[in-house]
């Protein structure tokens, strides 16, 4: 692959989810990443742009146009955002392949970029398609309008299974597309999940006198933070100098600042902040939390918890809803503890365990995070000869 060129879409600031844009660069020549800014996350502002690199260094960067839409209008007006990024991303691939010749890879992260690189292919603008699926989108909804647009990037994303390669990161999902009639019952899907880096290879830290539970994610209910505040009486009283780190932008900040305020547990609300940070803020936690509220028709419970391998990868035990297929490995390989949503108690009980057995957890945490190092699980998705 050293010596191909590929076209990579994906939303900011995603791009490098589980170090897959690292492998990208680590492995292609030439590597075009089209970033599209799909909602306001609290940057100063939110773009589109074209980053174009050789040997893994930047050599260009074009701004693109980003169609703006007032949150009330979001839903609405997604089907115009999104043929205009079509648009753009067709005109700058037909440019870059009449530049640089030929365009081996199309790869994307989303059903509807991943049709635009079906579409691609047969102008001939692109050699090979890649889609790796890493999330669904349950149709029914109880707003019409999300249901709507659901069934219209489904139907996008049905197209798809045409690529000349599909990864799915877990079984749930190849089940999914099995059920609709996208794939046939016999069909054997490949498997790639989020990988973890090199701070896998980190010593765990010691526990210390304080406990700091950590939270990473996209702050809105379904996460399942008003867990963590319905049991802040109880984790007050078991530990009394208990912390909570909330690291990430979302809709409901507001909210949960003022659950922070009518608990008085102490938590700091950081928002957006730079991947090096958001490393130093996780290592020096003591518990990752991922307790998803458990709904099967949120997009949640069919994707791979990145936040629970950004947690392990850097030795930090977890303690999760039972939502996840990854989940239930974590628990398995006493990496952390899995709880029944909403039970107070449990979750005390499980900070307790971990808390005093934590070099055992840590370390476990360590080994799992290492079989899923980036560099070994990748290769699969992109070996297309």
């Amino acid at each position: 692959m050293k010596d191909e060129k590929i076209v990579y879409v994906a939303y900011s600031p995603y791009e490098n989810q589980g170090k897959v844009l690292d492998f990208i660069l680590e492995n292609f020549r030439y590597v075009f990443v089209f970033s599209i800014g799909h909602h306001n996350i609290g940057r100063d502002k939110v773009t589109n742009k074209l980053t174009i690199y050789k040997n893994k260094k930047k050599i260009d960067e074009v701004d693109l146009y980003r169609f703006p839409i007032p949150s009330s209008l979001v839903f609405l007006l997604l089907p115009v955002r999104s043929f205009l990024n079509f648009m753009q991303i067709f005109v700058y691939v037909y440019k870059l392949k009449n530049k640089y010749n030929k365009l081996n890879i199309y790869f994307a992260v989303n059903g509807f970029a991943a049709w635009i690189g079906v579409v691609l292919k047969k102008f001939g603008l692109v050699e090979k398609n890649v889609y790796w699926v890493t999330d669904y989108y349950p149709i029914n909804h109880k707003s019409k309008i999300i249901t709507f647009m659901r069934w219209l990037y489904w139907n996008f994303e049905k197209q798809t299974a045409d690529s000349d390669k599909l990864a799915f990161h877990n079984n749930r999902l190849v089940r999914v597309w099995k059920k609709e009639g996208v794939l046939s019952q016999n069909y054997k899907a490949i498997l790639i999940p989020i990988g973890t880096g090199r701070s896998t290879f980190k010593k765990a830290k010691r526990y210390g006198k304080k406990v700091i539970l950590c939270f990473l994610g996209v702050l809105k209910k379904t996460q399942g933070l008003d867990y963590i505040f319905d049991s802040a009486e109880l984790l007050k009283k078991e530990f009394p100098n208990i912390v909570v780190e909330i690291i990430g932008p979302g809709p409901d900040r507001d909210y949960f600042e003022k659950r922070a305020e009518e608990t008085k547990l102490e938590c700091n609300f950081y928002g957006y902040v730079f991947e090096k940070d958001i490393d130093r803020i996780i290592s020096n936690s003591t518990v990752g939390i991922a307790t998803y509220v458990p709904d099967p028709s949120n997009v949640s419970y069919y994707g791979d918890p990145g936040k629970i391998k950004r947690y392990i990868s850097l030795g930090i035990p977890v303690i999760a809803t039972k939502i996840h297929e990854f989940s239930y490995e974590v628990e398995k390989k006493e990496a952390g503890i899995l709880l029944e949503y909403g039970n107070s108690r449990q979750l005390v009980k499980a900070v307790k365990s971990i808390v005093g057995n934590y070099d055992k957890y840590c370390n476990n945490a360590i080994k799992l995070s290492k079989k899923l190092y980036y560099k070994k699980i990748y290769q699969p998705m992109f070996s297309l000869n």
